[in-house]
């Protein structure tokens, strides 16, 4: 009786261990349902990572050579970087020899040839401009306009388009700068390029009535007005149209030519505001014919094409005189020594940046100076005879005499009298 009453106190025991020991075990079990679970939710909340399919025969495997090289999203070179008057200057004195075609894979990867397909298309327009007096206004539209036209085909597709091209006007420009492959350059190019694109705004509409006396300024200051902007809509049609074939008619020195071009302008400009729902333009409704050539003629703002005329004084040039000299400009004052002391300025000094300026543009000048009082008098004359004069005399006699009033076409308009800081 005792042998059975300890076996039966054994046999209590094993059970007892037995189901003492399960409930861990399935406590754990149901404890990692609901985390894994919870992971895979997570996982499939995340934007898909995709990785390349792994080779029959296991991860050890090699992989077929067929597979395309891990091709990257932005091709080297591009943006190209926005054209400094150095720059433009080492391009036309030493063309660079044509660039190999990129290898890229013949099917996909269509945003990277249109990037080589844009950079391909400045290449030619670029060795145009060093063909010009003034290659480096030409150098700026030719880089605008062949990047306006990469965004008017990256939005044909209906893929993920550069995020340059989703902004617009001087917001695209500084992206694009700021995107280009010389980092150091590029630092510099979009600190001085904030303020001056912003400057540049739409041209006044609308356009004066060409004449006999403002044809001068209608075809020498043409390449200053501003290029695309990337609005859209009548007027900005009617500029770009305009503007076309004011070209064409400049290259004939023809004022028929623009004339014509001005009044048919309009006409297009005034049916295509009637076949839009908002208000028309008040000369549109005065009827075809002179009654709204005048009207148009009458409510031009320069009617002069003077807009971007301006006389500036060179003497003591400031951050913001140094934005317009920086920017596209067309000297007008030919005496010199202006022209020589221009020129030294804004190619040493435009490519630095923005806080570099000041001081090398008074290092330039004073050098200048100097240089040409050292020349003979055979070579410059110097009929203010301020050479003649020392020390800070010699400087203020430049300033006063051949550096007060200079006349220059410019794209960004300078800062009134006394408020350049």
């Amino acid at each position: 009786m005792a042998a059975f009453g300890l076996l039966l106190l054994l046999l209590l025991a094993a059970a007892v261990t037995v189901v003492a020991a399960e409930p861990p075990q399935q406590v754990e079990q149901e404890s990692l349902v609901p985390r894994y679970l919870d992971m895979e939710q997570v996982l499939q909340e995340q934007d898909p990572l995709l990785l390349p399919d792994l080779p029959a025969g296991g991860v050890g495997a090699t992989a077929p050579p067929h597979l395309p090289p891990p091709w990257a999203s932005v091709l080297t070179g591009f943006p190209p970087a926005w054209p400094v008057a150095a720059a433009v200057t080492r391009h036309c004195r030493h063309p660079p020899p044509p660039a190999p075609p990129p290898q890229l894979p013949p099917t996909a990867f269509a945003h990277l040839h249109r990037q080589a397909a844009a950079l391909d298309a400045l290449r030619p327009r670029l060795a145009t401009c060093c063909h010009r007096s003034d290659p480096l206004p030409c150098a700026r539209r030719a880089w605008t306009e062949v990047l306006d036209a990469f965004c008017t085909e990256e939005f044909g597709v209906k893929t993920r388009q550069f995020h340059c091209c989703r902004r617009h006007g001087a917001a695209r420009r500084r992206c694009f700068a700021q995107r280009s492959d010389n980092a150091a350059e590029a630092t510099a190019i979009a600190e001085a390029t904030a303020a001056t694109w912003d400057a540049i705004t739409e041209p006044p509409f609308p356009p004066g009535e060409p004449t006999a006396t403002n044809m001068g300024n209608l075809c020498g200051l043409r390449g200053l007005r501003p290029g695309p902007s990337g609005r859209s809509g009548p007027r900005v049609r009617m500029r770009l149209r305009l503007e076309h074939d004011y070209g064409r008619c400049c290259r004939n020195g023809s004022l028929a030519c623009a004339h014509s071009a001005w009044q048919k302008g309009l006409e297009r400009f005034c049916r295509e505001e009637a076949a839009v729902k908002t208000g028309q333009h008040r000369c549109c409704q005065r009827g075809a014919g002179r009654a709204r050539t005048r009207c148009f003629a009458a409510a031009a703002p320069h009617p002069a094409y003077d807009r971007e005329l301006h006389n500036v004084s060179l003497a003591r040039p400031g951050p913001a005189l140094l934005r317009t000299l920086c920017a596209p400009t067309r000297l007008l004052s030919k005496r010199r020594p202006v022209p020589e002391l221009l020129g030294a300025l804004t190619a040493a000094c435009c490519p630095l940046p923005p806080q570099e300026q000041r001081a090398c543009a008074e290092q330039q000048l004073s050098q200048g100076i100097e240089t040409l009082c050292a020349t003979p008098r055979d070579v410059w004359r110097d009929p203010q005879r301020c050479c003649s004069q020392g020390g800070p005399e010699r400087r203020r006699c430049f300033d006063a005499t051949y550096l007060a009033q200079v006349t220059l076409g410019a794209a960004v308009a300078p800062p009134p009298p006394g408020h350049d800081e």
